[in-house]
């Protein structure tokens, strides 16, 4: 069976990480090649002031796994009951979780809403918490939590509705330097008959990037290969670039084996 790339930022890389575990269970061989590097924001002591009110705001989205992670690295206490934490798919509402139980709030976690797995965007968070706030967003303040700029859909959606809204940068994303030692592991990583697994349309065209600094033939680097990608706006960016099959699938461990195994069988 070959084997995966997964191209996430290397600080989500965890060596008891559930999606990694079941992939290796099933047989799959993990390559890691991260194109995206989570960092610190820019001004953490403005992002730490903003969250110490908090409790100040009826809601919370934090956009994504690593926006999860890096609010609570930064928020200086407990997270306030009645702030709902608005999450965009299961692997931010796990992430969540987990980093409640870190801050001793296991037992009494505020309101979560996710958007569902089988549409974990923004659409599919904004009818989650529609369905969650019947009473309507007149008023309401809401803060985003995101890593600098990002897509606006569901803030605007929010201010339409009469809400406040906030962006608030609690992380910085950047891409991999294109320097001889990550060029040379992208040659290696080329090697290999791999499936490149992306959750984020920055990853593909950050990939792009290095396949033209690094003066690589797209024909022959991407046209044979598959992509798999976890939202369909990530497989139009990986098709864009060149690779030859493009596979989505919802991004749920399960579902992602699911996927690798019938590939490998095709």
């Amino acid at each position: 069976m070959s084997g995966v790339v997964v191209t996430r930022a290397a600080e989500e890389v965890d060596v008891d990480d559930a999606r990694d575990r079941a992939v290796r269970e099933a047989g799959i061989a993990l390559l890691h090649f991260p194109l995206i590097r989570i960092l610190p924001p820019g001004d953490p002591h403005a992002a730490r002031r903003v969250l110490a009110h908090l409790d100040t705001f009826d809601l919370a989205v934090p956009v994504s796994p690593a926006a999860v992670r890096a609010v609570f690295t930064l928020l200086p206490g407990a997270w306030p009951a009645h702030c709902t934490l608005g999450l965009v798919g299961p692997g931010s509402r796990a992430a969540a979780a987990r980093a409640l139980t870190a801050h001793g709030q296991g037992e009494a976690m505020p309101a979560m809403v996710s958007a569902p797995t089988e549409q974990a965007d923004s659409e599919g968070l904004w009818q989650a918490l529609n369905r969650a706030r019947p009473q309507g967003w007149n008023g309401t303040r809401v803060l985003i939590l995101r890593g600098g700029t990002g897509r606006e859909w569901l803030a605007e959606r929010m201010q339409e509705c009469g809400a406040q809204v906030q962006r608030l940068a609690v992380y910085r994303r950047e891409a991999p330097v294109p320097d001889a030692p990550t060029l040379a592991r992208l040659r290696e990583v080329l090697e290999h008959p791999s499936v490149w697994l992306f959750s984020a349309s920055e990853a593909v065209r950050n990939l792009d990037v290095l396949l033209h600094a690094g003066g690589f033939d797209k024909v022959n680097a991407l046209a044979q290969r598959r992509a798999l990608a976890t939202h369909p706006r990530i497989a139009q960016a990986a098709r864009a670039i060149g690779f030859g099959r493009v596979d989505v699938c919802v991004p749920d461990d399960a579902a992602i084996v699911d996927v690798l195994r019938a590939g490998a069988a095709d």
